[in-house]
């Protein structure tokens, strides 16, 4: 796994894509840009992706066009553990799943965006 600060600076040149990843075999599952690509292949966090991706599955969530999902590490480092919470863009959560544990490697956890079937780090909204 690269190093947090390598893993920052390589992300913080992702402010587009120059395509959509498609991850799933269904044809209407979410898609991912190249900048959650990079997150997810450095960070070893696949599963990341696959959590919001879930949580498309149900309804309330679902209809919301444009979703903000926040990882939040535990400050606790022993514990190792985090919270995923998804919001509407307007700051009212419309989902939430705790995560027992994770070695997801930068404290400060990430935000990614979804929107219209594209799941997308903040800055390349």
């Amino acid at each position: 796994m690269e190093s947090p600060e390598n893993i920052r600076n390589v992300l913080a040149c992702c402010t587009g894509s120059e395509c959509y990843w498609k991850i799933f075999t269904n044809d209407s599952a979410p898609k991912i840009t190249d900048g959650v690509k990079a997150m997810a292949e450095l960070c070893g966090a696949f599963w990341l992706v696959t959590a919001v991706a879930s949580w498309q599955l149900k309804e309330t969530v679902r209809r919301e066009s444009f979703q903000v999902w926040k990882l939040v590490l535990d400050s606790d480092k022993d514990s190792g553990g985090a919270v995923l919470i998804g919001e509407d863009g307007n700051d009212r959560e419309i989902a939430r799943q705790e995560i027992e544990y994770t070695d997801f490697p930068l404290s400060e956890g990430i935000t990614l965006y979804f929107t219209d079937g594209i799941l997308l780090l903040a800055s390349e909204y």
